[in-house]
């Protein structure tokens, strides 16, 4: 199964994605993963290979009927920052990437 296309998000939420100085990244599916499963990685880096270190937040379908939204819980760099759920109804990946950027736009 293919990665999601970034481009197909509404231009809009890629606008405040880029006025932050982020990045929409989304790799391709992990050998193992549910087929259906695809992520929307909010990045510091535009690479897919490093994703999972420079992230800010993610979007996913893991449920298969709604979209699940986790989000770094500060700027600090350092391990002891933790990736935390959103609780919500997130329909669209829109309305997650949106809610990443607000978690991002509270960070100290």
């Amino acid at each position: 199964m293919a990665a999601v296309d970034v481009s197909r998000i509404d231009r809009r939420v890629r606008g405040e994605v880029q006025r932050r100085g982020l990045f929409l990244v989304s790799p391709d599916p992990e050998p193992g993963m549910l087929a259906a499963t695809k992520f929307v990685f909010v990045c510091t880096d535009p690479d897919p290979g490093d994703c999972g270190f420079t992230r800010v937040g993610h979007v996913s379908t893991e449920t298969g009927f709604n979209h699940v939204v986790y989000a770094m819980d500060g700027r600090d760099r350092r391990q002891a920052v933790s990736l935390s759920q959103v609780r919500g109804h997130f329909p669209t990946w829109e309305d997650g990437i949106t809610t990443v950027l607000a978690a991002f736009d509270q960070w100290p």
